[in-house]
């Protein structure tokens, strides 16, 4: 342990909540149980739950709610969570996560065992088992020919396919602790003076891909590790269970041109930009006579991929 560095380590917990009521509170409790070794706060920010969902955490010690009157997205409400704590470490969950015990007492052990690396992430499970999610627990930076396999439905057909075996993590050793690009963004700790000198999360990023970005400016920094020994159970999907498909289009696409634009050279914004137009396009025509909505969102798709691709550095939001 270094001069200086407090013997109880402490730890801001930040939960994003949106109508996950029960799961919001198994996973509160599951991280709250290991302040028996670790100084653990935990903010849960509430993203407009019509669930009970804040009034059922209003008492819990331990825990500070922040409601938004709106849905404010992920990457901004986690700034709003961790913006309060003041804690060595920031560990981001997502509300379907159950932490196994003592799972973030051994992330915390890692970090500061492993002073070149300023994030880590556990090993995401399927609820009961130890059974990692691959797929899910680690995936690497999205490239080009992978994004395109996922948008021609290769990564869910066809996962051994060759351009999707690295983006998926398909032949990593998941029994051991290794450097990653990205560690989900369900299981994510980071040490704050890293979180905050990077600005945190990039608001303009609604729901899905903000999580890649922060880890690629996270690795401008240092390294970023799985911790195979730190287990988190993770139910799947239940921040966006209730979403209609017409908006998880619109919310992924635009995080994919977001994305794209910050960390891509031209070519590539240009190459993802004409695949996805001519993709959703014909998706688009297909679906208008049975589903007007998801139509209206694939054209609303196209619409943003023809812009002149200088404007795909500005947010596109959710209209």
């Amino acid at each position: 342990m270094s001069q200086g560095t407090p013997a109880t380590p402490s730890v801001d917990v930040v939960v994003v909540t949106r109508d996950t009521r029960e799961m919001t509170l198994r996973c509160v409790r599951s991280a709250l149980a290991e302040a028996n070794s670790l100084a653990v706060s935990v903010f849960v920010v509430d993203n407009a739950s019509t669930d009970g969902t804040s009034e059922a955490l209003a008492n819990q010690p331990g825990v500070q709610v922040i409601v938004n009157d709106h849905n404010a997205g992920y990457g901004l409400a986690c700034n709003q969570g961790a913006s309060v704590g003041c804690g060595e470490f920031v560990l981001i969950l997502n509300s379907d996560i159950i932490v196994n015990e003592g799972s973030i007492r051994r992330l915390v052990s890692f970090l500061r065992e492993s002073p070149g690396h300023v994030a880590c992430g556990g090993r995401i499970v399927n609820p009961g088992t130890n059974d990692p999610q691959i797929g899910h627990a680690i995936r690497a930076f999205p490239r080009l020919s992978s994004q395109a396999a996922q948008m021609l439905g290769l990564e869910r057909n066809w996962p051994s396919n060759p351009l999707s075996r690295r983006a998926l993590g398909l032949d990593l050793d998941y029994e051991r602790t290794q450097d990653a690009d990205q560690p989900p963004g369900s299981c994510l700790m980071v040490r704050r003076a890293d979180f905050d000198a990077v600005g945190g999360f990039d608001e303009s990023f609604f729901y899905w891909y903000e999580d890649v970005d922060l880890c690629m400016r996270l690795h401008a920094r240092g390294r970023i590790a799985y911790v195979h020994d730190a287990p988190f159970q993770h139910e799947g999907s239940a921040s966006f269970a209730a979403w209609d498909r017409s908006e998880q289009i619109r919310s992924w696409y635009a995080g994919v041109f977001r994305y794209f634009a910050k960390h891509k050279p031209l070519h590539e914004r240009i190459a993802i930009r004409a695949l996805v137009a001519t993709l959703v396009i014909i998706r688009a025509v297909a679906w208008a006579p049975r589903n007007g909505a998801r139509a209206r969102a694939l054209f609303h798709v196209a619409g943003l991929a023809l812009r002149p691709v200088r404007e795909g550095a500005k947010t596109h939001p959710i209209p």
